[in-house]
C-alpha cells in the first residue's frame, strides 16, 4: 500500500493536478455553481496517464501477492532443508561446507578435510605455529602507533576511528573445496572479521585503491563479452587459451608487494604522503605479516602470502600482478601472446597459432619464483573455451 500511495503522489507532482484543481474550484465558486468536496476534473492526457499508472500499480500488487505466497511455500521447503543440514552438522565424522566457486553444499569426510588443511599449514615458508595468543600484544602495539599518527596529524580522525582495534579475537581459518578439480583441493580462507587488523585493512584498502590502473583487468563477464565483440575479425586466427595462477593469494610475496606500494606512494606519486615511510610500512605489515588465526585448536601466523578473506587481500594481489604484467609486457609479445585479459588469477589469452601453449605456460612460470601458471586450451572440435561464465 505504500507503493500505491507513492505512485499517487508521483502522479500529483507530474500533472500538477492540485494547481489545476484550485483554479477549477475558483471558477465554479465565481459562477455560483454547486461544488462537491470530492470533485476532481482531469483532462484527456491526465486521464490516460492515470489509467496507465493504475494498470501498472495493479499489476505490481498482483505480482507482489504471488511472490509472497510463493515465499511461504519456499520457507516450508527451507525448514525441511535446514533440519536435514542441522542433523548432518551433528555428525562429527563429516564437514558441511560450500564449494570454492558457485553455490551449493559440499559434504566431506572430516579426516580428509583436516589432512588437506594441515598439509597447507605445514608449509613453513608460509605459516608458523605459535605457542601463545598474540592478540592483546598486537592490538596494543597497533593502538600506540595509530594514536601517535593521529596526534601528529598524519592520519585523519575517520581513518583512526575505522582502524582502531577494540575487543579483538584471532581469525578463523577454513577451507573451501575446489570441486571442479581433481582430488578436490582446498582453498584456505580466513574469516578476519573481529581481528585486531580488520579495521586497519579496510582503511588502507580505501586509501590504496587508487593504485589500481590496469587495462588488462576484466571487471565482470559482461565487460569481457563486450571487449571480445569489439575485437577485429583478424583475431579469429589466434588460438584461445586460459592461464590460471596456482594458489595466488598464498603465493604473493609480501615484502615485494609492500615495496611496490611504498615506491608508488613515496617515489612516483605526487604529492607524497605526509606519513613517514617507515610508519606506513609498519601499517602494511600489521595487516599482512602479523596476521594470526585459529585452526583445529592451534594458533598460526601467516608469515608470507595474503589470506583470502582479508579486505586488503584482493588489492595486494592486484597490485602485485599489475606490476608483474607491466614488467613482462615485452616478453608477452615475444612469446606470441596477442591478447591478454585477466580476472583475478584467471587469464584469457589469444595466442599465435604457431606458439606452444605448454611452452608459453612454462616460460610464464619462470618469470617470477612465486607465480606458477597452469593452462587450459580450447576444445579443438568445437573451437570453444570456457572463461568466467561465458563459452567463447
Amino acid at each position: 500500500m505504500n507503493a500505491v500511495g507513492n505512485i499517487e503522489q508521483f502522479f500529483h507532482h507530474v500533472t500538477d493536478i492540485y494547481q489545476h484543481h484550485k483554479k477549477f474550484m475558483k471558477d465554479l465558486r465565481d459562477n455560483d455553481k454547486i461544488i462537491l468536496n470530492n470533485i476532481r476534473v482531469l483532462n484527456t492526457n491526465e486521464m490516460t496517464l492515470a489509467s496507465h499508472l493504475r494498470s501498472l500499480t495493479d499489476t505490481f500488487r498482483h505480482q507482489a501477492d504471488r511472490y509472497r505466497q510463493k515465499q511461504y511455500q519456499i520457507r516450508g521447503e527451507q525448514k525441511q532443508y535446514y533440519k536435514l543440514l542441522k542433523s548432518l552438522k551433528q555428525d562429527n565424522l563429516i564437514v558441511v561446507t560450500r564449494p570454492d566457486k558457485g553455490r551449493g553444499i559440499v559434504l566431506m569426510k572430516k579426516s580428509d578435510y583436516l589432512s588437506k588443511m594441515h598439509a597447507i599449514l605445514s608449509d613453513s615458508a608460509k605459516f608458523s605455529c605459535l605457542f601463545d595468543d598474540p592478540t592483546i600484544t598486537r592490538e596494543s602495539s597497533l593502538m600506540r602507533l595509530l594514536n601517535r599518527l593521529k596526534n601528529n596529524g598524519h592520519i585523519s580522525l575517520d581513518f583512526w576511528s575505522m582502524a582502531k582495534p577494540i575487543g579483538s579475537t584471532p581469525g578463523r581459518l577454513y577451507g573451501l573445496p575446489k570441486i571442479h578439480k581433481q582430488d578436490k583441493p582446498l582453498r584456505p580462507v580466513l574469516s578476519s572479521i573481529g581481528t585486531y587488523n580488520y579495521g586497519l585493512a579496510k582503511a588502507l584498502k580505501k586509501m590504496l585503491s587508487k593504485i589500481i590502473r590496469n587495462e588488462a583487468v576484466i571487471k565482470d563477464t559482461f565487460a569481457f563479452v563486450n571487449q571480445l565483440r569489439s575485437l577485429p575479425k583478424s583475431a579469429s586466427k589466434y588460438k584461445m587459451v586460459s592461464f590460471d595462477i596456482s594458489s595466488l593469494y598464498t603465493n604473493i610475496p609480501l615484502n615485494e608487494s609492500i615495496e611496490i606500494i611504498l615506491k608508488y606512494l613515496y617515489d612516483e606519486n605526487t604529492p607524497r604522503s605526509s606519513m613517514d615511510r617507515k610508519d606506513f610500512k609498519k601499517l602494511l605489515e600489521f595487516t599482512t605479516k602479523n596476521s594470526h588465526f585459529l585452526f583445529d585448536g592451534k594458533i598460526y601466523d601467516q608469515i608470507d602470502g595474503v589470506s583470502m578473506g582479508s579486505p586488503l587481500a584482493p588489492l595486494l594481489a592486484e597490485i602485485f600482478l599489475q606490476d608483474f604484467e607491466k614488467k613482462h609486457l615485452e616478453l608477452f609479445d615475444l612469446m606470441g601472446i596477442g591478447y591478454w585479459k585477466r580476472y583475478v588469477d584467471d587469464t584469457f589469452v589469444l595466442l599465435d597459432p604457431k606458439a606452444d601453449p605448454d611452452g608459453v605456460c612454462n616460460r610464464l612460470s619462470l618469470c617470477h619464483p612465486s607465480v606458477k601458471f597452469t593452462v587450459d586450451e580450447e576444445n579443438l572440435e568445437s573451437n570453444s573455451i570456457s572463461f568466467l561464465d561465458a563459452l567463447v
